[in-house]
Protein backbone atom coordinates (compact mmCIF):
# COMPACT_ATOMS: atom_id res chain seq x y z
CA UNK A 1 0.00 0.00 0.00
CA UNK A 2 1.38 3.18 -1.07
CA UNK A 3 0.40 6.81 -1.91
CA UNK A 4 -2.99 8.55 -1.63
CA UNK A 5 -4.04 4.73 -0.22
CA UNK A 6 -2.15 4.29 1.93
CA UNK A 7 -2.56 8.00 3.71
CA UNK A 8 -6.27 7.25 3.54
CA UNK A 9 -5.66 4.15 5.25
CA UNK A 10 -3.74 5.64 7.86
CA UNK A 11 -6.14 8.70 8.32
CA UNK A 12 -9.38 6.04 8.72
CA UNK A 13 -7.63 4.16 11.61
CA UNK A 14 -6.45 7.32 13.52
CA UNK A 15 -9.98 8.99 13.01
CA UNK A 16 -10.69 5.62 14.55
CA UNK A 17 -8.92 5.95 17.72
CA UNK A 18 -10.27 9.49 18.49
CA UNK A 19 -13.07 10.19 20.77
CA UNK A 20 -12.12 13.64 22.24
CA UNK A 21 -11.08 15.30 18.34
CA UNK A 22 -12.62 14.77 15.25
CA UNK A 23 -10.83 14.56 12.21
CA UNK A 24 -11.34 17.89 11.10
CA UNK A 25 -9.99 19.34 13.97
CA UNK A 26 -13.20 20.13 15.85
CA UNK A 27 -13.73 19.00 19.30
CA UNK A 28 -16.22 15.93 20.08
CA UNK A 29 -19.19 16.69 21.96
CA UNK A 30 -18.96 16.55 25.73
CA UNK A 31 -19.47 12.28 27.19
CA UNK A 32 -23.37 12.21 28.10
CA UNK A 33 -23.88 11.68 31.89
CA UNK A 34 -26.58 10.62 34.31
CA UNK A 35 -27.72 7.37 32.06
CA UNK A 36 -30.17 5.40 33.62
CA UNK A 37 -32.97 3.31 34.09
CA UNK A 38 -35.78 4.36 36.11
CA UNK A 39 -37.90 1.88 38.68
CA UNK A 40 -39.13 -0.09 36.85
CA UNK A 41 -38.96 0.81 32.97
CA UNK A 42 -38.23 -2.76 31.47
CA UNK A 43 -40.02 -5.73 30.62
CA UNK A 44 -39.16 -9.17 29.58
CA UNK A 45 -37.79 -6.97 25.60
CA UNK A 46 -37.29 -3.56 26.36
CA UNK A 47 -35.28 -1.18 28.62
CA UNK A 48 -35.76 2.51 28.42
CA UNK A 49 -32.49 4.51 29.37
CA UNK A 50 -32.87 8.24 29.95
CA UNK A 51 -29.60 10.49 30.53
CA UNK A 52 -28.60 14.25 30.99
CA UNK A 53 -27.43 16.84 28.73
CA UNK A 54 -25.67 19.89 28.97
CA UNK A 55 -26.99 22.67 30.60
CA UNK A 56 -24.29 25.22 28.19
CA UNK A 57 -22.37 24.41 25.23
CA UNK A 58 -24.34 21.47 24.24
CA UNK A 59 -22.57 20.51 21.05
CA UNK A 60 -24.36 17.26 20.60
CA UNK A 61 -27.27 16.76 17.32
CA UNK A 62 -28.22 13.77 18.39
CA UNK A 63 -27.02 10.57 20.54
CA UNK A 64 -26.04 6.63 19.75
CA UNK A 65 -27.13 4.02 22.32
CA UNK A 66 -25.09 1.08 22.52
CA UNK A 67 -26.01 -2.42 24.16
CA UNK A 68 -23.45 -4.61 24.80
CA UNK A 69 -20.79 -2.55 22.91
CA UNK A 70 -22.90 -2.80 19.30
CA UNK A 71 -25.58 -0.02 18.03
CA UNK A 72 -28.63 -0.50 18.82
CA UNK A 73 -30.42 2.86 17.98
CA UNK A 74 -29.94 6.72 17.69
CA UNK A 75 -32.24 9.79 18.34
CA UNK A 76 -31.26 11.72 15.02
CA UNK A 77 -34.84 10.39 14.45
CA UNK A 78 -37.20 10.54 17.08
CA UNK A 79 -38.95 7.98 18.31
CA UNK A 80 -42.29 7.27 17.50
CA UNK A 81 -44.25 8.70 20.67
CA UNK A 82 -47.09 10.68 21.42
CA UNK A 83 -45.35 13.82 22.21
CA UNK A 84 -42.14 12.71 19.63
CA UNK A 85 -45.34 13.10 16.70
CA UNK A 86 -46.40 16.37 18.35
CA UNK A 87 -43.36 18.15 18.36
CA UNK A 88 -41.61 17.29 15.18
CA UNK A 89 -44.78 18.98 13.65
CA UNK A 90 -44.33 22.07 15.70
CA UNK A 91 -40.92 21.86 14.94
CA UNK A 92 -41.50 22.01 11.13
CA UNK A 93 -44.34 24.43 11.75
CA UNK A 94 -41.83 26.82 14.21
CA UNK A 95 -38.36 26.27 12.60
CA UNK A 96 -37.11 29.36 13.93
CA UNK A 97 -39.03 29.78 17.02
CA UNK A 98 -37.44 26.51 18.23
CA UNK A 99 -33.77 27.30 17.14
CA UNK A 100 -31.62 25.10 18.01
CA UNK A 101 -32.86 24.95 21.80
CA UNK A 102 -34.08 21.00 21.99
CA UNK A 103 -32.53 17.69 22.57
CA UNK A 104 -34.25 14.40 23.12
CA UNK A 105 -32.16 12.56 25.84
CA UNK A 106 -34.02 9.31 26.20
CA UNK A 107 -34.36 6.08 24.43
CA UNK A 108 -36.40 2.38 24.29
CA UNK A 109 -34.83 -0.11 23.50
CA UNK A 110 -36.40 -3.06 22.43
CA UNK A 111 -35.93 -6.42 20.84
CA UNK A 112 -34.09 -7.44 23.59
CA UNK A 113 -34.01 -11.59 25.05
CA UNK A 114 -35.94 -12.32 28.52
CA UNK A 115 -33.62 -12.97 31.60
CA UNK A 116 -30.81 -11.66 29.75
CA UNK A 117 -28.37 -8.78 31.07
CA UNK A 118 -27.22 -5.87 28.96
CA UNK A 119 -24.87 -2.79 29.54
CA UNK A 120 -25.81 0.05 27.53
CA UNK A 121 -24.01 2.88 26.97
CA UNK A 122 -24.65 6.64 25.12
CA UNK A 123 -22.77 8.48 22.92
CA UNK A 124 -23.36 11.98 21.43
CA UNK A 125 -22.54 13.04 18.28
CA UNK A 126 -21.60 15.98 17.14
CA UNK A 127 -23.00 18.46 14.14
CA UNK A 128 -20.03 16.82 11.93
CA UNK A 129 -20.84 13.33 12.94
CA UNK A 130 -18.28 13.22 15.55
CA UNK A 131 -19.30 10.49 18.66
CA UNK A 132 -18.22 11.37 21.91
CA UNK A 133 -16.67 8.32 24.15
CA UNK A 134 -19.07 6.29 25.96
CA UNK A 135 -20.97 7.47 29.14
CA UNK A 136 -20.58 5.02 32.43
CA UNK A 137 -22.22 1.77 31.39
CA UNK A 138 -25.34 1.12 33.08
CA UNK A 139 -26.71 -2.36 33.68
CA UNK A 140 -30.90 -3.48 33.43
CA UNK A 141 -31.59 -7.27 33.37
CA UNK A 142 -34.58 -7.65 31.51
CA UNK A 143 -37.57 -9.94 33.17
CA UNK A 144 -38.41 -13.14 32.21
CA UNK A 145 -41.76 -14.30 30.65
CA UNK A 146 -44.38 -12.97 32.76
CA UNK A 147 -47.34 -15.15 34.18
CA UNK A 148 -50.63 -13.30 32.17
CA UNK A 149 -53.80 -13.06 33.40
CA UNK A 150 -56.55 -12.44 30.84
CA UNK A 151 -59.09 -10.70 32.32
CA UNK A 152 -61.76 -12.28 30.19
CA UNK A 153 -61.08 -15.00 31.72
CA UNK A 154 -62.42 -13.68 34.83
CA UNK A 155 -65.54 -13.17 33.40
CA UNK A 156 -64.83 -9.15 32.35
CA UNK A 157 -67.02 -8.31 28.96
CA UNK A 158 -66.30 -5.47 26.62
CA UNK A 159 -69.32 -4.58 25.27
CA UNK A 160 -69.26 -0.93 26.55
CA UNK A 161 -72.47 -2.12 28.81
CA UNK A 162 -71.10 -4.45 31.70
CA UNK A 163 -69.91 -3.31 34.91
CA UNK A 164 -67.31 -5.25 35.23
CA UNK A 165 -66.48 -4.21 38.92
CA UNK A 166 -66.60 -7.47 40.77
CA UNK A 167 -64.72 -9.27 37.62
CA UNK A 168 -61.74 -6.92 37.60
CA UNK A 169 -60.67 -7.02 40.95
CA UNK A 170 -61.32 -10.79 40.67
CA UNK A 171 -58.73 -10.93 38.26
CA UNK A 172 -56.55 -8.76 39.65
CA UNK A 173 -56.52 -10.38 43.15
CA UNK A 174 -55.41 -13.44 40.94
CA UNK A 175 -52.60 -11.97 39.42
CA UNK A 176 -48.84 -13.34 40.90
CA UNK A 177 -46.62 -11.58 42.28
CA UNK A 178 -44.52 -9.99 38.89
CA UNK A 179 -47.61 -11.19 36.57
CA UNK A 180 -49.79 -9.16 34.12
CA UNK A 181 -53.42 -8.79 33.95
CA UNK A 182 -54.17 -7.99 30.25
CA UNK A 183 -57.01 -5.99 29.29
CA UNK A 184 -57.93 -6.89 25.69
CA UNK A 185 -59.75 -4.93 22.91
CA UNK A 186 -63.26 -3.80 23.97
CA UNK A 187 -64.51 -1.36 26.16
CA UNK A 188 -64.67 -2.48 30.10
CA UNK A 189 -66.51 -0.68 31.77
CA UNK A 190 -65.85 -0.24 35.61
CA UNK A 191 -66.66 0.98 38.86
CA UNK A 192 -64.13 1.68 41.82
CA UNK A 193 -61.46 -1.36 41.64
CA UNK A 194 -57.86 -1.38 43.28
CA UNK A 195 -54.86 -2.12 42.30
CA UNK A 196 -52.22 -4.24 43.89
CA UNK A 197 -48.28 -4.51 44.68
CA UNK A 198 -46.40 -6.12 41.80
CA UNK A 199 -47.83 -6.25 38.95
CA UNK A 200 -48.34 -4.78 36.07
CA UNK A 201 -51.67 -3.46 34.06
CA UNK A 202 -51.66 -4.18 30.52
CA UNK A 203 -53.97 -2.16 28.15
CA UNK A 204 -53.75 -4.02 24.98
CA UNK A 205 -54.37 -1.52 21.82
CA UNK A 206 -58.20 -0.89 21.18
CA UNK A 207 -58.70 -1.52 24.94
CA UNK A 208 -61.00 0.98 26.88
CA UNK A 209 -61.17 0.71 31.29
CA UNK A 210 -64.16 3.33 31.13
CA UNK A 211 -65.49 4.51 34.28
CA UNK A 212 -69.12 3.59 35.00
CA UNK A 213 -71.84 6.55 35.10
CA UNK A 214 -73.51 5.15 37.93
CA UNK A 215 -72.52 6.89 40.93
CA UNK A 216 -73.49 3.51 42.86
CA UNK A 217 -70.04 1.80 41.38
CA UNK A 218 -68.20 4.27 43.14
CA UNK A 219 -67.89 4.85 47.25
CA UNK A 220 -68.01 8.03 48.34
CA UNK A 221 -64.79 8.92 49.94
CA UNK A 222 -64.42 11.13 53.28
CA UNK A 223 -63.39 13.94 51.54
CA UNK A 224 -66.73 14.39 49.98
CA UNK A 225 -65.35 13.45 46.45
CA UNK A 226 -66.32 10.19 45.49
CA UNK A 227 -62.58 7.64 44.62
CA UNK A 228 -61.50 6.94 41.05
CA UNK A 229 -61.95 4.15 39.21
CA UNK A 230 -58.54 2.93 39.32
CA UNK A 231 -57.44 3.34 42.69
CA UNK A 232 -54.02 2.27 44.81
CA UNK A 233 -53.05 3.27 48.01
CA UNK A 234 -49.56 1.70 50.24
CA UNK A 235 -48.35 -0.30 47.16
CA UNK A 236 -45.15 -0.90 45.28
CA UNK A 237 -44.09 -2.14 42.57
CA UNK A 238 -46.79 -1.21 40.33
CA UNK A 239 -46.89 -0.68 36.55
CA UNK A 240 -49.84 0.73 33.77
CA UNK A 241 -49.25 -0.02 30.08
CA UNK A 242 -50.34 -0.48 26.84
CA UNK A 243 -51.72 1.52 23.71
CA UNK A 244 -55.02 1.57 25.50
CA UNK A 245 -56.88 4.32 26.77
CA UNK A 246 -58.24 4.80 30.41
CA UNK A 247 -61.85 6.75 30.12
CA UNK A 248 -63.13 8.82 33.23
CA UNK A 249 -66.36 8.85 30.63
CA UNK A 250 -66.48 12.31 32.40
CA UNK A 251 -68.15 14.56 29.89
CA UNK A 252 -69.77 14.93 26.23
CA UNK A 253 -68.18 16.16 23.43
CA UNK A 254 -68.59 19.11 20.76
CA UNK A 255 -70.27 18.32 17.28
CA UNK A 256 -66.71 17.92 15.67
CA UNK A 257 -65.77 15.51 18.44
CA UNK A 258 -62.34 17.99 19.01
CA UNK A 259 -62.68 18.69 22.15
CA UNK A 260 -65.29 18.05 25.78
CA UNK A 261 -67.98 20.58 26.53
CA UNK A 262 -66.90 23.12 28.91
CA UNK A 263 -69.84 23.23 32.01
CA UNK A 264 -70.89 26.65 32.83
CA UNK A 265 -73.50 25.84 35.70
CA UNK A 266 -75.28 29.11 35.56
CA UNK A 267 -79.38 29.46 35.94
CA UNK A 268 -81.45 32.07 34.87
CA UNK A 269 -85.27 31.82 36.13
CA UNK A 270 -84.64 28.56 37.08
CA UNK A 271 -83.75 27.22 33.27
CA UNK A 272 -80.13 26.32 32.86
CA UNK A 273 -77.22 27.04 31.12
CA UNK A 274 -77.23 24.81 27.93
CA UNK A 275 -73.51 24.00 29.13
CA UNK A 276 -74.61 23.24 32.60
CA UNK A 277 -73.42 20.01 34.04
CA UNK A 278 -76.82 18.42 34.23
CA UNK A 279 -76.80 18.91 30.84
CA UNK A 280 -73.28 18.04 29.29
CA UNK A 281 -72.09 15.65 31.94
CA UNK A 282 -72.19 11.78 31.94
CA UNK A 283 -70.34 10.74 34.72
CA UNK A 284 -69.78 14.61 36.00
CA UNK A 285 -73.63 14.68 35.64
CA UNK A 286 -74.86 11.28 37.34
CA UNK A 287 -72.09 12.48 40.33
CA UNK A 288 -73.24 15.81 40.89
CA UNK A 289 -77.02 14.78 40.40
CA UNK A 290 -76.93 12.02 43.50
CA UNK A 291 -75.43 14.38 46.10
CA UNK A 292 -78.15 17.06 44.71
CA UNK A 293 -80.56 14.53 45.39
CA UNK A 294 -78.20 13.56 48.94
CA UNK A 295 -79.19 17.44 50.14
CA UNK A 296 -75.76 19.10 48.76
CA UNK A 297 -76.16 22.28 47.26
CA UNK A 298 -74.55 22.83 43.87
CA UNK A 299 -71.39 23.54 44.51
CA UNK A 300 -70.50 21.01 47.04
CA UNK A 301 -72.28 18.31 44.91
CA UNK A 302 -70.41 19.70 41.96
CA UNK A 303 -66.74 19.06 43.95
CA UNK A 304 -67.76 15.63 44.69
CA UNK A 305 -66.81 14.79 41.24
CA UNK A 306 -64.08 12.05 41.05
CA UNK A 307 -60.82 11.96 39.73
CA UNK A 308 -60.43 9.21 37.14
CA UNK A 309 -57.25 7.77 38.74
CA UNK A 310 -55.65 7.92 42.64
CA UNK A 311 -53.33 6.17 43.03
CA UNK A 312 -51.92 7.43 46.77
CA UNK A 313 -48.48 6.17 49.02
CA UNK A 314 -46.34 4.19 46.21
CA UNK A 315 -43.20 3.43 45.74
CA UNK A 316 -41.83 2.43 42.10
CA UNK A 317 -44.48 3.45 39.69
CA UNK A 318 -44.12 3.19 36.03
CA UNK A 319 -47.37 4.27 33.43
CA UNK A 320 -46.11 3.92 29.74
CA UNK A 321 -48.19 3.77 26.40
CA UNK A 322 -51.67 4.53 27.76
CA UNK A 323 -54.11 7.18 26.65
CA UNK A 324 -55.81 8.92 29.60
CA UNK A 325 -59.22 11.11 28.93
CA UNK A 326 -62.37 12.29 30.14
CA UNK A 327 -62.69 12.91 33.81
CA UNK A 328 -65.18 14.13 35.97
CA UNK A 329 -62.94 15.97 37.89
CA UNK A 330 -58.73 15.77 37.48
CA UNK A 331 -57.12 12.68 35.56
CA UNK A 332 -54.51 11.34 38.06
CA UNK A 333 -53.58 11.66 40.97
CA UNK A 334 -50.24 10.79 42.31
CA UNK A 335 -49.91 11.14 45.97
CA UNK A 336 -46.88 11.43 48.22
CA UNK A 337 -45.16 8.76 46.22
CA UNK A 338 -41.67 7.93 45.19
CA UNK A 339 -39.94 6.93 41.99
CA UNK A 340 -42.41 7.10 39.75
CA UNK A 341 -42.53 7.89 36.08
CA UNK A 342 -44.27 8.92 33.49
CA UNK A 343 -43.29 8.00 29.61
CA UNK A 344 -45.17 8.40 26.45
CA UNK A 345 -48.22 8.50 27.87
CA UNK A 346 -51.18 10.91 26.26
CA UNK A 347 -53.51 12.50 28.36
CA UNK A 348 -56.81 14.47 26.68
CA UNK A 349 -58.80 16.72 29.02
CA UNK A 350 -59.27 19.27 27.13
CA UNK A 351 -61.60 21.11 28.05
CA UNK A 352 -63.31 19.58 30.72
CA UNK A 353 -63.84 21.79 33.62
CA UNK A 354 -60.57 20.86 36.19
CA UNK A 355 -59.28 18.71 34.14
CA UNK A 356 -55.68 18.36 35.55
CA UNK A 357 -53.12 16.07 33.85
CA UNK A 358 -51.25 14.63 36.61
CA UNK A 359 -51.46 16.16 40.52
CA UNK A 360 -48.74 14.96 42.12
CA UNK A 361 -46.96 15.03 45.61
CA UNK A 362 -43.91 12.60 46.35
CA UNK A 363 -40.08 12.37 45.63
CA UNK A 364 -38.62 11.58 42.28
CA UNK A 365 -40.77 11.91 39.58
CA UNK A 366 -40.44 11.90 35.73
CA UNK A 367 -42.33 12.65 33.10
CA UNK A 368 -41.07 12.27 29.80
CA UNK A 369 -42.21 11.80 26.12
CA UNK A 370 -45.94 12.72 27.31
CA UNK A 371 -49.03 15.17 25.42
CA UNK A 372 -50.71 16.94 27.93
CA UNK A 373 -53.95 18.39 26.21
CA UNK A 374 -55.89 19.58 29.59
CA UNK A 375 -58.86 21.99 30.66
CA UNK A 376 -56.87 23.06 33.54
CA UNK A 377 -53.10 22.51 34.79
CA UNK A 378 -51.47 20.03 32.86
CA UNK A 379 -48.56 18.82 35.33
CA UNK A 380 -49.28 20.32 38.89
CA UNK A 381 -47.10 19.44 42.31
CA UNK A 382 -49.11 20.11 45.05
CA UNK A 383 -47.49 20.11 48.95
CA UNK A 384 -50.63 20.83 51.08
CA UNK A 385 -51.35 24.06 52.93
CA UNK A 386 -50.60 25.75 56.17
CA UNK A 387 -48.63 25.20 59.32
CA UNK A 388 -49.58 21.46 59.48
CA UNK A 389 -48.10 21.00 55.47
CA UNK A 390 -44.85 22.30 56.84
CA UNK A 391 -44.07 19.42 59.00
CA UNK A 392 -44.36 17.38 56.06
CA UNK A 393 -41.54 16.02 53.66
CA UNK A 394 -41.37 18.34 50.74
CA UNK A 395 -42.15 17.81 47.56
CA UNK A 396 -38.94 17.13 45.32
CA UNK A 397 -36.47 15.56 42.81
CA UNK A 398 -38.38 16.37 39.56
CA UNK A 399 -37.47 15.59 35.81
CA UNK A 400 -39.83 16.81 33.33
CA UNK A 401 -38.53 16.72 29.49
CA UNK A 402 -39.29 16.16 26.06
CA UNK A 403 -43.37 16.96 26.77
CA UNK A 404 -45.76 18.74 24.71
CA UNK A 405 -48.39 20.75 26.20
CA UNK A 406 -51.49 22.29 24.94
CA UNK A 407 -54.05 24.23 26.42
CA UNK A 408 -54.92 24.17 30.07
CA UNK A 409 -54.06 26.73 32.44
CA UNK A 410 -50.80 25.75 33.30
CA UNK A 411 -48.09 23.80 31.63
CA UNK A 412 -45.37 23.28 34.80
CA UNK A 413 -47.60 24.54 37.50
CA UNK A 414 -45.54 25.18 41.32
CA UNK A 415 -48.91 25.38 43.42
CA UNK A 416 -51.06 26.78 44.53
CA UNK A 417 -50.53 23.90 47.89
CA UNK A 418 -46.75 25.13 48.66
CA UNK A 419 -46.95 24.65 52.55
CA UNK A 420 -44.16 21.90 52.52
CA UNK A 421 -41.80 23.34 49.84
CA UNK A 422 -41.90 21.95 46.25
CA UNK A 423 -37.77 21.81 45.28
CA UNK A 424 -35.47 20.31 43.14
CA UNK A 425 -37.80 20.66 40.25
CA UNK A 426 -35.96 20.91 36.37
CA UNK A 427 -38.45 21.54 33.54
CA UNK A 428 -36.50 21.27 29.57
CA UNK A 429 -37.12 20.27 26.15
CA UNK A 430 -40.56 20.96 25.88
CA UNK A 431 -43.22 23.06 23.96
CA UNK A 432 -46.51 24.87 25.17
CA UNK A 433 -48.40 25.14 22.49
CA UNK A 434 -52.08 27.80 23.57
CA UNK A 435 -51.54 27.08 27.02
CA UNK A 436 -52.41 29.59 29.56
CA UNK A 437 -49.05 29.97 31.44
CA UNK A 438 -45.81 28.04 30.64
CA UNK A 439 -44.62 28.22 34.25
CA UNK A 440 -47.20 29.09 36.61
CA UNK A 441 -46.02 29.59 39.93
CA UNK A 442 -48.59 30.29 42.55
CA UNK A 443 -49.15 30.50 46.17
CA UNK A 444 -51.25 32.34 48.70
CA UNK A 445 -51.03 34.32 52.05
CA UNK A 446 -51.23 31.84 55.05
CA UNK A 447 -50.49 28.86 53.02
CA UNK A 448 -46.27 28.62 53.53
CA UNK A 449 -43.60 27.13 51.81
CA UNK A 450 -43.33 27.55 48.17
CA UNK A 451 -40.51 26.90 45.78
CA UNK A 452 -36.88 27.14 45.51
CA UNK A 453 -34.10 24.59 43.31
CA UNK A 454 -36.26 25.18 40.07
CA UNK A 455 -34.23 25.23 36.68
CA UNK A 456 -36.56 26.13 33.50
CA UNK A 457 -34.84 26.02 30.44
CA UNK A 458 -34.40 24.84 27.00
CA UNK A 459 -38.19 25.33 26.63
CA UNK A 460 -40.10 26.80 23.81
CA UNK A 461 -43.64 28.17 24.42
CA UNK A 462 -46.38 29.95 21.76
CA UNK A 463 -49.36 31.87 21.74
CA UNK A 464 -49.45 31.98 25.99
CA UNK A 465 -53.12 33.73 26.41
CA UNK A 466 -52.31 34.63 29.66
CA UNK A 467 -48.47 35.47 31.01
CA UNK A 468 -45.54 34.13 29.60
CA UNK A 469 -44.09 32.92 33.26
CA UNK A 470 -45.90 33.78 36.48
CA UNK A 471 -44.69 33.66 40.10
CA UNK A 472 -47.60 35.35 42.49
CA UNK A 473 -48.36 35.36 45.61
CA UNK A 474 -52.24 36.32 45.02
CA UNK A 475 -53.32 32.87 44.15
CA UNK A 476 -56.53 31.91 46.80
CA UNK A 477 -57.97 28.20 46.69
CA UNK A 478 -61.69 29.12 47.10
CA UNK A 479 -62.53 25.45 48.31
CA UNK A 480 -59.72 25.75 50.77
CA UNK A 481 -60.27 28.82 52.43
CA UNK A 482 -60.54 28.88 56.26
CA UNK A 483 -59.81 25.35 56.41
CA UNK A 484 -56.10 25.21 57.46
CA UNK A 485 -54.41 27.32 60.12
CA UNK A 486 -52.26 29.54 58.36
CA UNK A 487 -48.40 29.90 57.90
CA UNK A 488 -46.32 32.55 56.55
CA UNK A 489 -47.15 33.33 52.99
CA UNK A 490 -45.23 31.34 50.13
CA UNK A 491 -42.16 32.26 48.30
CA UNK A 492 -40.42 31.71 45.28
CA UNK A 493 -36.95 31.73 45.66
CA UNK A 494 -33.74 30.52 43.62
CA UNK A 495 -34.71 30.00 40.45
CA UNK A 496 -33.39 29.85 37.08
CA UNK A 497 -35.28 30.50 33.89
CA UNK A 498 -32.59 30.48 30.54
CA UNK A 499 -32.00 29.68 26.98
CA UNK A 500 -35.86 30.30 26.22
CA UNK A 501 -38.28 31.16 23.49
CA UNK A 502 -41.59 32.56 24.09
CA UNK A 503 -43.69 33.59 21.04
CA UNK A 504 -47.52 35.66 21.88
CA UNK A 505 -48.73 36.29 25.20
CA UNK A 506 -52.06 37.70 25.91
CA UNK A 507 -50.73 39.49 29.31
CA UNK A 508 -47.26 40.74 30.81
CA UNK A 509 -44.26 38.74 29.35
CA UNK A 510 -43.39 37.73 33.13
CA UNK A 511 -45.14 38.79 36.42
CA UNK A 512 -44.20 38.76 39.73
CA UNK A 513 -45.88 39.67 42.77
CA UNK A 514 -44.87 38.74 45.72
CA UNK A 515 -45.84 41.09 49.68
CA UNK A 516 -43.89 43.45 50.99
CA UNK A 517 -43.61 40.91 53.76
CA UNK A 518 -42.54 38.15 52.03
CA UNK A 519 -41.42 39.35 48.08
CA UNK A 520 -40.08 36.90 45.79
CA UNK A 521 -35.91 36.58 45.36
CA UNK A 522 -33.03 35.51 43.71
CA UNK A 523 -34.87 34.60 40.28
CA UNK A 524 -32.65 34.76 36.99
CA UNK A 525 -33.73 35.40 33.83
CA UNK A 526 -31.09 34.54 31.10
CA UNK A 527 -31.20 34.18 27.37
CA UNK A 528 -34.99 34.20 27.08
CA UNK A 529 -36.76 35.70 24.43
CA UNK A 530 -40.16 37.30 24.05
CA UNK A 531 -42.07 38.18 20.84
CA UNK A 532 -45.59 39.21 20.21
CA UNK A 533 -45.18 39.62 24.34
CA UNK A 534 -46.42 42.81 26.97
CA UNK A 535 -44.84 44.77 29.08
CA UNK A 536 -43.26 42.75 32.42
CA UNK A 537 -45.72 43.49 36.32
CA UNK A 538 -43.12 42.85 38.85
CA UNK A 539 -43.70 44.02 42.21
CA UNK A 540 -41.78 43.03 45.72
CA UNK A 541 -39.21 41.79 43.82
CA UNK A 542 -35.56 40.96 45.14
CA UNK A 543 -32.19 40.25 44.22
CA UNK A 544 -33.63 39.25 40.32
CA UNK A 545 -31.34 38.66 37.37
CA UNK A 546 -31.94 39.64 33.73
CA UNK A 547 -29.41 38.97 31.77
CA UNK A 548 -30.10 39.18 28.02
CA UNK A 549 -34.00 38.97 28.13
CA UNK A 550 -35.47 40.45 25.31
CA UNK A 551 -39.13 41.59 24.48
CA UNK A 552 -40.64 42.75 20.80
CA UNK A 553 -43.55 44.08 22.19
CA UNK A 554 -47.24 43.24 20.44
CA UNK A 555 -48.87 46.22 18.64
CA UNK A 556 -45.05 48.23 18.27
Amino acid sequence: MKGKKWKAALLAVSCMAMTMTSCNGLAAPAVPVGVKVPALAYDSDSVFLLWQRPAKDDDAAYYNIYANGKLVGSTKEAQDTYAGREMKQFQAENSALCGDLLRIHSYEVSGLQPGTSYAFTVRAVGKDGTESGDSTAVTQQTNAAPAVIKAVDYGAVGDGRTVNTAALQKAIDAVPAGGVLEIPKGTFMSGAINLKSNMTLQLDEGAVLMESSNPSDLPFGSNGRYVGMLNANGMENVRIVGKGTIDGNGWKMDANHTKYLKAKNKENKGLRDDNHVLNIGIAARTQTQAQLDAGLDLKKAYNARSTTMILKHINNLYIEGITMCNPAMHMLSVDASNNVTLNNVNVRTYDANNGDGIDYSGQGLVVVNSVFDTGDDAINFSAGMGAKAAEEPPVSDIWLFNNYIAHGHGGIVLGSHTGSWIQNLTGEDNIFNKTDISLRCKTGQGVGGGGRNVIFRHNVAKDMKRQGIIFTTAYTDVNAVGSFEAAQPGQFHDILVEDCNIDGTGKAAIEIEGLPEMPHKAITFRNVHFTRTHENQIKNFEDGVFDHVTYDYAGK
